[in-house]
């Protein structure tokens, strides 16, 4: 199965990229996923149109996966639940992606076509700091899923 993240943002302190490529890299390829980053609208009438500026980049990313957003909004579940869920998609489904907004959010033009949105927390993080914790949490549904002891009950 194939798996992107597209996220809003570029040029990330060294740190984020460092803990995004060390969960990264110990995943095994099946699981592993490309990192697409966007660079954020700087110039924009209002928070809408940079929603919807954005929004028309990460459409130009888009083919057919089963389409994930992250929105504080969504669905939340826990780290063996969420395994169950990578387990069943990798079984049935050629491809998946998570979308990552801007400081803004996410414009309901991607949301509307979400198969799926997902919540990591009640409490709020830096969209920058999202992309480590969703390669984490891929990372421990791929350790609960081999019976790797990373994932402690």
């Amino acid at each position: 199965m194939k798996i992107k993240i597209i996220a809003i943002g570029n040029k990330m302190l060294s740190w984020i990229n460092e803990a995004f490529k060390n969960y990264i890299l110990r995943i095994t390829h099946e699981f592993s996923p490309l990192l697409i980053e966007i660079k954020p609208e700087k110039k924009f009438a209002s928070i809408e149109q940079k929603k919807l500026n954005e929004a028309h980049k990460i459409l130009g990313y888009l083919d057919k996966e089963y389409l994930i957003i992250l929105d504080d909004k969504g669905t939340q579940f826990t780290s063996s639940e969420f395994s169950q869920k990578l387990k069943y998609w990798s079984e049935n489904l050629k491809s998946i992606v998570f979308v990552i907004g801007g400081a803004e959010g996410i414009h309901e033009e991607i949301l509307n076509k979400a198969n799926l949105v997902w919540s990591l927390s009640k409490a709020t993080f830096p969209h920058t700091f999202v992309r480590v914790m969703i390669a984490e949490q891929l990372f421990r549904a791929y350790s609960i899923l081999e019976n790797h002891p990373y994932h402690r009950e």
